[in-house]
């Protein structure tokens, strides 16, 4: 058994307030008074001063970091996996610099993309550009004393469309990777798998050898549907929280027993998850962080896990 330790995912959380980087790093005096919470997931933080106290808060209380890096390479336009070589060695240098950052806030797991799947004919040249790349970044994360590198397997017929999809392909191009970079491990996202009709805990106990985080995530998997695909969905209402979406407190029980019940990954500290819902220009971020609270505590609750509340 291990014990899963609950992060605050506050890019998703506090999504609307992210541009406004210094109020946006202000939340996290207020966040910290949450018991619940041992792990922040965060975006890239440009600002040196925000930097310096983001890294005086996760070390006052202990926190594991996580720092997504994907929406700042994507939105520049990067791709860890393209397979124009100039292209692709202005992501690497870029993805490089993201990685010194997030060192600089004292994280432990850095966030990476993969980049989009370019169709079959293409696939197999553009993994192995995408392998040269991780090679690169983890050789540059190496320097940092306990920090990983995580990349998640996305949906590749879906929505998202990324280059690592289904969960089985994905471990077995990642096993050959992994003896060369012993500081990556996958981040396991339920919303990705249930979009491609893959069983969750099936799934989950594929990528657990390497997992080092998840995020349970709602989403509609009808293809009819108009909400369909990766949306980071709110959750439905207690004490079910069922909604047009797959995911109720059972599914969220049922995948903490999961990841507990595996021993811990070789090189991982502490597994943690959070739960990613996005919230939206209008709407009230801290009241929407308290009910995915309550939500992940029930599940917690259903599971027979302890939490501190």
């Amino acid at each position: 058994m291990q014990k899963i330790l609950p992060s605050l995912h506050m890019l998703e959380l506090f999504f609307p307030l992210v541009p406004t980087e210094s109020f946006f790093v202000g939340l996290l005096d207020e966040a910290r008074r949450i018991p619940f919470y041992k792990g922040l997931e965060l975006p890239e933080i440009l600002e040196k001063q925000n930097r310096d106290t983001v890294r005086r808060i996760v070390e006052e209380d202990g926190y594991q970091l996580t720092v997504w890096s994907s929406p700042s390479i994507t939105e520049n336009g990067y791709n860890l996996a393209s397979l124009d070589g100039e292209l692709r060695e202005k992501s690497v240098e870029f993805a490089i610099e993201m990685i010194k950052n997030a060192a600089d806030m004292g994280t432990t797991n850095i966030g990476i993309p993969c980049g989009p799947d370019p169709g079959d004919a293409d696939r197999p040249e553009a993994l192995k550009g995408l392998s040269d790349s991780y090679h690169r970044m983890s050789a540059a994360a190496a320097e940092f004393e306990g920090v990983h590198l995580t990349f998640e397997p996305l949906d590749r017929y879906a929505h998202k469309k990324q280059i690592l999809g289904p969960i089985r392909e994905v471990i077995e191009w990642f096993e050959v990777l992994k003896k060369d970079c012993p500081n990556m491990y996958i981040h396991w996202d339920s919303a990705h798998e249930a979009l491609g009709n893959i069983d969750l805990v099936e799934s989950m106990k594929v990528a657990l050898p390497y997992m080092a985080q998840f995020h349970i995530c709602n989403c509609v998997t009808d293809p009819t549907h108009p909400y369909y695909g990766d949306w980071h969905m709110d959750i439905g209402m207690p004490p079910e929280y069922r909604n047009w979406g797959y995911l109720d407190v059972n599914v969220a029980a049922e995948l903490l027993r999961t990841a507990a019940q595996a021993g811990k990954v070789e090189g991982v500290k502490n597994t943690h998850v959070a739960v990613e819902v996005r919230t939206h220009k209008g709407n009230d971020c801290w009241k929407t962080e308290r009910g995915v609270r309550e939500f992940l505590m029930a599940a917690y609750d259903r599971a027979g896990l302890e939490y501190d509340r």
